[in-house]
């Protein structure tokens, strides 16, 4: 796995960290599974395309702000990003047993646990193109949310103990050229976070 350090800019700027896979397994989908599989991976579905990506995604932890860890994931072969959050300490992580619905984001405006934004290709002909970038609204609702599904203790380093978070998820992007066009996105994603011990 490998990462870079850049300054990205939104409402306001913010330090993040992008990683990206090594090596990917690019799976189209034929069908939209709203469950997320054990399998770490993340996956997504428009009305123009879809693809299913496994991963290693074994992430250090990185701090949002005092009380949230983020996650922000880059994919070389399908050009797509997302961003999530999640407690920093392990109490809060357990504390999170009744799984529920979360806030959708604008891409990387995430400032809560279990916040999810999302940017990438309007199709996969236009991997290169950033005019034709789709870019998560914020909102929350029945089509709007992002739904986890399991948090599960996995094991315990020096640091950290390591939890597995498996999510689903609904989200309207628009399009960068044309904000006023929505598109519906949904998909799962699983990973592996790392949490302070306390």
């Amino acid at each position: 796995m490998k990462f870079n350090t850049k300054l990205l800019l939104g409402s306001s700027i913010i330090l993040s960290v992008f990683y990206s896979c090594n090596s990917e397994s690019n799976t189209d989908s034929t069908s939209s599974n709203s469950e997320a599989s054990n399998r770490l991976h993340f996956s997504f579905k428009t009305p123009d395309w879809e693809r299913w990506v496994d991963c290693d995604l074994d992430f250090p932890a990185n701090a949002k702000n005092d009380s949230t860890n983020i996650i922000s994931f880059y994919s070389a072969s399908t050009k797509a990003a997302l961003c999530f959050t999640y407690p920093k300490d392990s109490s809060k992580i357990v504390k999170n047993r009744e799984l529920k619905k979360y806030k959708i984001k604008s891409y990387l405006d995430n400032e809560e646990p279990f916040q999810f934004s999302q940017k990438l290709p309007l199709d996969q002909n236009s991997l290169d193109d950033l005019s034709k970038k789709l870019v998560s609204n914020e909102g929350f609702s029945d089509e709007e949310y992002n739904q986890v599904t399991e948090v599960k203790y996995i094991k315990s380093e020096t640091n950290y103990s390591i939890f597995r978070v498996k999510c689903s998820y609904k989200l309207k992007a628009r399009i960068i050229s044309t904000p006023e066009i929505s598109k519906p996105v949904s998909g799962t994603f699983t990973f592996l976070v790392r949490t302070t011990k306390i």
